[in-house]
C-alpha cells in the first residue's frame, strides 16, 4: 500500500512536471494566442498550430499542431484547412487530405488548389486525372501560386497534356521565378538552374516570345496568404 502511494505520487509529480515544463517553453505571445484560441478565435487557433508546427514560440509538436489546425479548419479557416490537409497528406491519408483541400480551394486558397491539383495529377486518394490536375494548377497559378506555375511548366515540358511545348514551359518557369515568395527559396534555386537550360533549347524567336509572354501577364490579386510562407512569418516568437 505504501509502495503504491509512493508510485502514485511519482506519477502525479511527473505529470505536473511535464505540464509545467511544456508551459515553460511557450512564449508569452503563444500563451496569449492560446487564450484567444480557446475562446474560439479561428485565426488564433491556426496560429497556435503554426507555432507548434514550426517550433516558433512553442515546442515543435506535430500532433499538437494538427489538433489546432483541425480545430481552426472545422471552424472554416482556409489556411488551417490547407495546413491540416498537408498534414494528412504527409501521413498518406490522401482521400482525407483531398476533402480539406477542396474546402479551402472552393474559397480561393491558391496553395490548397495547387495541392488539390497534385493529388489529381498523381492519382493520390482519387482516380488519376492529369487534365483535371492541369486545370487546377492553372487556377492556382492565376491567383499567384508560383509552385503551380512550375507544375504547369513541367506538364508542358514533359508533354503530359499533349505535345511538348518548350516555349510554354519557359513561360511558366519564368513566371514561377518572378512570382515566387521570399519563403520559397528552394523553388527559386531550382528555377535558377532550370531556366538557363530551357533558354538554350529555344531559338532566338522562341525565347523572345517567352519573354514577351512573361512581361504581358500577372496573376490576379488573391486575398488568401500562401499558407507555408504565412506560417513561417506569422508564427509567434
Amino acid at each position: 500500500m505504501k509502495t503504491s502511494l509512493v508510485h502514485l505520487c511519482f506519477v502525479v509529480l511527473a505529470t505536473f512536471s511535464n505540464i509545467a515544463m511544456a508551459d515553460w517553453f511557450l512564449s508569452s505571445a503563444t500563451k496569449a494566442l492560446i487564450a484567444k484560441a480557446e475562446a474560439g478565435d479561428t485565426d488564433a487557433q491556426f496560429r497556435v498550430g503554426v507555432a507548434y508546427d514550426f517550433g516558433k514560440g512553442a515546442p515543435r509538436d506535430g500532433k499538437e499542431a494538427m489538433k489546432w489546425y483541425r480545430m481552426a479548419a472545422e471552424n472554416g479557416n482556409t489556411e488551417a484547412q490547407n495546413s491540416f490537409g498537408s498534414g494528412l497528406q504527409a501521413e498518406k491519408r490522401y482521400a482525407e487530405a483531398l476533402a480539406w483541400y477542396e474546402k479551402a480551394s472552393a474559397q480561393g486558397h491558391a496553395l490548397a488548389t495547387n495541392n488539390l491539383a497534385y493529388l489529381y495529377d498523381m492519382g493520390l486518394g482519387v482516380k488519376q486525372d492529369r487534365r483535371k490536375g492541369f486545370e487546377l494548377y492553372a487556377q492556382a497559378a492565376h491567383v499567384g501560386s508560383a509552385e503551380a506555375m512550375w507544375n504547369m511548366a513541367n506538364m508542358y515540358g514533359s508533354g503530359q497534356i499533349g505535345e511538348k511545348d518548350m516555349v510554354a514551359a519557359c513561360v511558366w518557369s519564368k513566371r514561377a521565378r518572378k512570382y515566387a515568395k521570399p519563403g520559397e527559396r528552394q523553388l527559386q534555386i531550382h528555377l535558377n538552374r532550370v531556366i538557363p537550360q530551357l533558354e538554350q533549347m529555344l531559338s532566338a524567336e522562341q525565347l523572345d516570345s517567352c519573354n514577351q509572354q512573361l512581361e504581358n501577364w500577372s496573376p490576379v490579386a488573391s486575398n488568401s496568404k500562401d499558407a507555408q510562407l504565412g506560417s513561417q512569418q506569422d508564427a509567434p516568437q
